[in-house]
């Protein structure tokens, strides 16, 4: 049973003022996500929270059309078999440092922001610190005291997380994802169908079967499909009707803001806590991907990920909602325990809390870690808070602050401080 009685109960109108305080465009690379972050910091430092941010490239829908396009013309080049043109482009390419350099169209920039608030035990007044190495060339930026590292056993961590940047357009949400469904498909198959080329290519080149013509309706064909069912998603991508991402995600946002400012003011006895703004979330999890791709294994050194989860907040709109099981005809329970005990809490709070299953479960930032979880071995587990049916809203123009309650958002941030508060007294 989950004792609660001696806590306290966060009811101030904080959360839902964040989300006011964030009602404008942030999408990624925008001057507007810059806005988002810098606010984020602003207010950790209001608490003497101490936060770092870190810098990332990804690469953009423009780059990839780009080097599709570059894929369409060496296609060409090697069917007419103008392989002096193939190799004089290399040559320029790579012999001369200006053109290594040069990009028409260069990758895209975000960055994540992130702080830690330490285990009241492991925090010692003076000693020296260190950057725990995660690789041969590089350490990780996550720094600790020698004294705070414990040799054995490992203390657990709780990893929050929640994406910044925005994402806004001229279409509902369900058909964004049809056309970005058939998107995935169309790269998918185009690609197989350059290896078929190339095979009917190098057949033809030593006379075994004369294709060319064929060869040649086909590659014109995929070529023009290709652009022709790329028009929707360039309309999808860029357009002038930007979101406030109220719901998605300026709630998971306001949340973990002020759940960091409760537990720096009062820490956990056993288990550290990282809280982790998320940027260009919207466009394939590019943060949390860089996050857990810099940081990952340096945690699976300090901390035991056994008993460690990551709670993700994207969505709590309307009400307040938990994934629970994903699948067709197998369903997967997201994690162990962790959601009994999220439900357990909410229910000795009396606070509305809905657990649903989803066929196809929902992209988000949770799916990094869970990934990289795997890759260690560890039983890491994971919850998401999303507020599925509030899709309807998100990714256009009606996602604004009057979706989002201060009941709403302050339940979910009870939900997570009373349960884990609960959870460092077992230990």
């Amino acid at each position: 049973m989950i004792n609660i009685t001696s806590l306290q109960v966060y009811n101030e109108p904080k959360t839902l003022e964040h989300i006011q305080s964030l009602n404008f465009n942030r999408t990624a690379t925008s001057t507007g996500e810059t806005e988002a972050l810098n606010y984020i910091e602003s207010e950790l430092i209001k608490s003497n929270i101490k936060s770092e941010v870190e810098h990332f490239e990804w690469t953009g829908p423009l780059r990839i059309l780009m080097r599709t396009s570059y894929v369409v013309i060496f296609s060409y080049l090697l069917i007419y078999r103008l392989f002096l043109l193939i190799i004089a482009y290399f040559i320029i390419k790579n012999v001369f440092e200006r053109f290594r350099r040069l990009s028409l169209i260069k990758k895209e920039e975000s960055k994540n922001i992130f702080t830690i608030i330490p285990a009241q035990k492991q925090i010692l007044k003076k000693s020296t610190s260190v950057e725990i190495p995660y690789r041969r060339d590089k350490s990780v930026k996550i720094s600790y005291r020698k004294d705070d590292i414990p040799e054995e056993p490992k203390r657990p961590i709780v990893i929050f997380s929640a994406h910044y940047d925005s994402i806004s357009a001229n279409l509902p949400y369900k058909v964004q994802v049809v056309f970005f469904t058939l998107y995935r498909l169309i790269v998918f198959f185009y690609g197989l169908l350059i290896i078929v080329f190339a095979t009917i290519f190098l057949l033809d080149y030593f006379e075994v079967i004369p294709f060319r013509e064929l060869l040649m309706v086909l590659v014109v064909f995929t070529s023009i499909a290709g652009v022709l069912l790329s028009i929707p998603i360039l309309y999808l991508v860029f357009n002038e009707k930007p979101s406030s991402g109220s719901i998605d995600n300026a709630s998971g946002v306001a949340i973990l803001i002020e759940l960091a400012k409760l537990f720096h003011e009062n820490p956990l006895e056993n288990i550290d806590i990282l809280f982790l703004w998320t940027g260009a979330e919207e466009w394939g999890l590019k943060g949390s991907k860089k996050f857990c791709s810099n940081h990952f294994k340096a945690l699976n050194q300090v901390f035991d990920l056994d008993k460690s989860f990551n709670v993700n907040i994207d969505m709590v709109g309307t009400y307040i909602g938990l994934l629970d099981k994903s699948g067709f005809i197998i369903r997967r329970k997201m994690n162990r325990d962790l959601n009994d005990i999220l439900e357990a809490t909410a229910n000795q709070m009396n606070i509305p809390l809905v657990r649903y299953n989803r066929i196809i479960k929902p992209k988000s930032d949770y799916k990094s870690f869970e990934k990289h979880a795997k890759k260690v071995r560890k039983k890491f587990q994971i919850c998401c808070f999303h507020s599925s049916k509030d899709s309807k809203y998100i990714h256009s123009i009606n996602d604004t602050p009057d979706k989002c309650s201060a009941e709403n958002l302050n339940g979910c941030l009870n939900i997570c401080y009373q349960a884990l508060r609960s959870l460092d007294l077992r230990l």
